[in-house]
């Protein structure tokens, strides 16, 4: 008897399985709507698509960010594996950040931080004021392992990439807004 319902079990699990993974198969066969051929991006200074270049890269679109409801960079924490992006603590402005385990934990004015910031491939020197909001945003890359290669020093540990977005041909006006508890009120244009 025991062996009969063993037998029983595994038959139908067995049949589960098979079930499950030609419903997967059939799900796939369906067009994807982001595919990583479309993903392009300037880690090594240079435009290309996500799967061609060589180092760990974690690029967070324009879309993916508003969907999560991102509002400055500490977001990319939620986000990216192996990432630590952090307000330091006694303020609410300066950016502690580690990647892989490699960064600063007290931002000093004397010494460099170990992950650098770059918003549109120019160097945010100091950590005091690097919480940026997330505002006309293309795209935010974090570049994990050393990058002293193409970025310089003060890049052990990785390189955050701001990618803004390019202004159109045509003027255009946007405006955001929210309204939070105790009558705040966030109001946004551009």
């Amino acid at each position: 008897m025991n062996r009969l319902v063993k037998t029983v079990l595994l038959a139908g699990a067995a049949w589960g399985a098979l079930s499950a993974s030609a419903v997967a198969q059939e799900a796939s066969a369906e067009p994807q709507a982001s595919n990583v051929d479309d993903i392009v991006v300037t880690a090594r200074r240079r435009e290309e698509t996500l799967k061609d270049v060589p180092i760990s890269v974690s690029a967070l679109g324009a879309e993916r960010l508003e969907e999560t409801g991102a509002t400055d960079i500490t977001a990319l924490q939620q986000q990216t594996p192996n990432a630590t992006v952090q307000v330091a603590r006694g303020t609410n402005s300066t950016l502690t950040s580690f990647i892989r385990g490699v960064g600063q934990q007290d931002p000093l004015w004397g010494f460099e931080p170990g992950v650098g910031l770059y918003v549109d491939d120019v160097y945010v020197a100091r950590p005091q004021g690097a919480v940026l909001d997330i505002f006309d945003i293309e795209r935010l890359e974090v570049l994990r392992g050393p990058q002293g290669t193409l970025y310089g020093r003060n890049t052990i540990g990785g390189a955050i990439k701001y990618v803004t977005k390019r202004l159109g041909q045509d003027p255009e006006l946007t405006l955001k807004g929210a309204y939070g508890s105790y009558n705040q009120v966030d109001l946004i244009a551009s």
